[in-house]
């Protein structure tokens, strides 16, 4: 346990003695996003009632740094405001059902894994200019988990999981799941399904990487530049694909379209196309899932179709709780620090975030996030008709692709850490995107179309 919380502290002792020399972005790019990305957040110790992990303290910290700096200038936005209401309602669920005590950890807990990793990416990216540096470190973490992960795909055994487990000396209770006769990777992010949701993140960022041609510096400079993109996507890619989580993937496809539009040269014709596309593919989807999930438990034998039954079933078992729970719904029925939160002995495991936050924070709960992605995606909405740099266009596209994907993720699986650390800093991200310094133009250079000219004076 000793050597536990030294390992917890570490990142901390690390982050105090960086920021005697750089600002809080910089030691959020070089510390907080690898230990959110890298090391296993079910690595945690107890104390008192709440769990902490190698990220609780680095969030605290350079959230309160980035308000502190940044609160001057900071123009408070409907978004904002609900990211603090959504930590007050989970404070107010668990005050109804539960006694403060245990509501204050809850609150707490909640707050470090939601409202700190927001006004991280509020506060300490777009302001200082560090979006390119903080996608790259993003993908290239996941690039390291990938290049790692054909173990845990091969022999079902995860490295992350056994390393925490000789340091622990106890088993993590995180299953380990196959599918086709091979494991689904879950990395360091416990469920595979989370897995497959932060690399599609991953490869969305990417995609504007490639775009913007970001990776044509020093970084990775023993690659040939033009074969670094390359391979940094075959790895994400691979990364992907090794979860075998359909779910991640089928709203990666759309975060995709989405995010085609900003490479279209009619953007306007592209979106149409694009709106209608998704609205056809989301009718098929329906259809099909409709048909594959309406199936008798006794008739099949299909771990995956019983499994997307059994999400199918939440929605018939959780409906009548979460009318009666109202507008506060139930709170926590206690502090943990991994896995979905039960409230039905029939089904214990809420594989749905949506159902997850009603049931625990009720319609108020439950509002307030369908807000924040609402006004999030209006923001990048608004953002892509506006701006002109063309750099500008494609990231705020790509982020609504991210937005997208992770919404459309969430109705499969309960998320947990690091996504909701991940899910909360990009509509932060998304809500202080400000157009670059260079001003070029969004549609081609002048030299490049026919019978350019230029003035010359005698």
């Amino acid at each position: 346990m000793v050597l536990a919380r030294v390992l917890i502290l570490l990142p901390v002792l690390v982050a105090l003695a960086m920021l005697n020399r750089m600002s809080a972005a910089r030691v959020a790019l070089k510390v907080y996003v690898p230990c959110m990305m890298l090391i296993p957040l079910y690595l945690q110790v107890p104390v008192g009632g709440l769990f902490f992990d190698p990220t609780t303290f680095l969030a605290v910290i350079l959230a309160v740094i980035g308000w502190y700096t940044w609160s001057s200038s900071l123009k408070l936005t409907l978004l904002d405001g609900c990211a603090l209401l959504f930590a007050v309602s989970a404070f107010i669920s668990d005050v109804q059902r539960h006694d403060a005590k245990l509501a204050m950890y809850a609150f707490l807990t909640f707050f470090v894994a939601y409202v700190c990793p927001y006004f991280i990416g509020r506060t300490l990216i777009e302001q200082s200019g560090m979006r390119r540096e903080f996608a790259k470190v993003f993908v290239l973490c996941l690039v390291a988990i990938a290049i790692v992960s054909p173990f845990e795909y091969l022999t079902v055994r995860n490295p992350f999981q056994e390393f925490v487990e000789r340091i622990f000396h106890h088993w993590v209770a995180w299953p380990r799941q196959t599918r086709w006769g091979f494991a689904r990777i879950a990395g360091p992010f416990g469920h595979a399904i989370v897995a497959g949701m932060v690399f599609s993140i991953g490869l969305l960022l990417q995609m504007w990487l490639v775009g913007t041609r970001s990776w044509n510096s020093r970084l990775l400079g023993s690659f040939r530049s033009r074969r670094k993109p390359l391979f940094i996507t075959l790895a994400v890619l691979m990364g992907l694909f090794m979860t075998q989580s359909r779910g991640p993937w089928i709203g990666c496809a759309f975060g995709l379209i989405i995010a085609a539009i900003g490479f279209a040269r009619d953007r306007r014709r592209a979106a149409i196309l694009a709106l209608s596309g998704l609205a056809v593919a989301l009718t098929v989807t329906s259809i099909v899932l409709n048909k594959y999930t309406n199936v008798d438990d006794t008739k099949t034998t299909d771990r995956d179709q019983l499994n997307a039954s059994y999400r199918r079933e939440l929605i018939a078992t959780y409906t009548p709780l979460i009318e009666e729970g109202g507008i506060w719904g139930w709170g926590t029925p206690q502090v943990v620090a991994n896995g979905a939160i039960g409230y039905s002995r029939t089904q214990a495991s809420i594989d749905n975030n949506y159902i997850l936050v009603a049931m625990w924070q009720g319609y108020f709960g439950i509002g307030l996030l369908l807000l924040m992605y609402g006004l999030t995606l209006i923001h990048l909405i608004r953002l892509c008709a506006t701006m002109r740099n063309r750099d500008d266009i494609l990231f705020a596209y790509c982020m609504m692709g991210c937005v997208l994907a992770t919404a459309f993720s969430s109705a499969t699986v309960s998320i947990t850490n690091p996504m909701t650390q991940i899910t909360f800093m990009l509509m932060g991200w998304s809500a202080s995107i400000r157009p670059t310094g260079d001003r070029k133009e969004a549609l081609a250079p002048v030299s490049a179309m026919p019978f350019a000219f230029k003035r010359v004076f005698a």
